[in-house]
């Protein structure tokens, strides 16, 4: 997760994945790394294929890739890709013929991102250092959109809905796992930048969300599970899935 807005909010968010890139065992008071991808039930195949490495600044928040096939010879966005653990998964499906960009906004995650490709030698990957609200990313270019824990980071969530929409091809997949708010009414009263950077303050209510991607121009958005991570008592992890007209 790691994705920035253009408000003093940005600040925060990149101290914090700045952190998370470069001091992987810190504690940040959220699950993290192999152990946390093994428990969201990503594939032993992945875990084994990817160096360690790889694993150890992912704040996965789900598992996006249980939302539907990735294809040899697809192109893939990845939103938010921090470290690139999913965008190296997403690599060993699309293989030698498909493509996968990612794009983040703390210049420390993506340096390691690209560090990250290469200790597993993978050269279906580029990474961009960009705010997912304004992707360098060409119109109907993507199959599959994937994002992890990022959007609930931006405070432009219409505008990155309709980015993604644009980017994505008739018959693209919009595949993400994000955090939620179980209700209106936010646990903590002293909510702060560093809460925002944290998945709490920037997340919506799951119907709010879908709202939001409909609104986009998106079918059949819908919420398809929780997935039981928390970075508050109000929030939860969720794996929504959206198709582009």
């Amino acid at each position: 997760m790691s994705s920035c807005s253009e408000t003093n909010v940005q600040a925060e968010l990149i101290a914090l994945y700045t952190k998370l890139a470069k001091q992987p065992d810190s504690d940040l008071g959220w699950s993290k790394g192999k152990a946390n991808a093994r428990q969201l039930g990503y594939s032993g195949i992945w875990l084994d294929r990817l160096p360690d490495v790889v694993w150890e600044s992912s704040a996965a928040v789900g598992n996006p890739f249980k939302l539907g096939e990735i294809n040899p010879g697809q192109t893939v966005l990845d939103v938010g890709c921090g470290a690139g653990a999913d965008a190296c998964v997403a690599a060993l499906h699309v293989g030698s013929t498909g493509k996968v960009i990612g794009i983040d906004c703390t210049p420390a995650m993506i340096d390691k991102a690209r560090n990250n490709a290469r200790h597993a030698a993978l050269n279906n990957i580029e990474f961009h250092e960009a705010d997912i609200s304004n992707l360098p990313v060409a119109d109907n270019s993507v199959d599959v959109v994937i994002s992890n824990g990022a959007i609930n980071l931006s405070e432009n969530k219409d505008k990155v809905f309709q980015e993604l929409f644009r980017v994505l091809t008739p018959g693209g997949h919009l595949q993400i796992a994000d955090m939620v708010r179980e209700s209106d009414v936010c646990s903590n009263p002293e909510l702060d930048e560093e809460s925002w950077a944290d998945c709490v303050q920037g997340t919506l209510v799951a119907d709010k969300l879908l709202e939001v991607i409909t609104n986009a121009g998106f079918a059949d958005a819908v919420l398809v599970e929780l997935t039981g991570y928390k970075t508050s008592k109000n929030t939860n992890g969720a794996l929504m899935h959206a198709l582009r007209p």
